[in-house]
């Protein structure tokens, strides 16, 4: 769409991005913050079966999360969110895409985990109706979120009383 054969900057997920940060050392976690709850992580399908992104996902949960639990098939494997690359999120059948994804509740069921951390979009819409429809009582957060919640705040960023 811009004229280039090939892009001159590269294409990252935020996931990825983070992934980065985190492992340059240009965001620091503070392990008394780390999320303390059970956590599992949905691996959204393109980013990971694609892109190969699971390892790098894992990386910051690890770093902000003390209680990480697998789902069970995971990584490339993983049952989709079905959220339909993003068709959940303009249709009015997403309630009925999520009531016929029982497998996934279950799955998320069977971690014991109280947060559901979804990289993508797409999957948070998936997951939100399958968490409402099947009243599973576990949160949804983003990336963003868990570092949000556990970084440490350099000193020139904090707020002077």
């Amino acid at each position: 769409m811009l004229g280039y054969r090939e892009l001159p900057f590269e294409v990252k997920q935020t996931g990825e991005v983070y992934y980065d940060l985190l492992k340059s050392g240009r965001i620091q976690i503070d392990p008394s913050k780390k999320i303390k709850v059970p956590v599992t992580l949905q691996d959204p399908c393109n980013i990971i079966r694609r892109a190969g992104a699971a390892e790098k996902f894992r990386y910051i949960v690890n770093a902000t999360c003390e209680d990480f639990r697998e789902m069970k098939p995971n990584k490339e494997h993983n049952y989709c969110c079905n959220a339909g690359g993003g068709l959940a999120a303009l249709s009015n059948w997403a309630a009925h895409k999520a009531i016929g994804n029982r497998v996934k509740a279950e799955q998320i069921k069977a971690t014991g985990a109280k947060i559901v951390i979804t990289p993508c979009h797409n999957c948070s819409t998936g997951i939100k109706d399958v968490i409402k429809i099947w009243e599973l009582g576990v949160k949804n957060m983003f990336f963003d979120e868990l570092i949000v919640n556990s970084m440490v705040i350099p000193e020139k960023f904090k707020v002077q009383k």
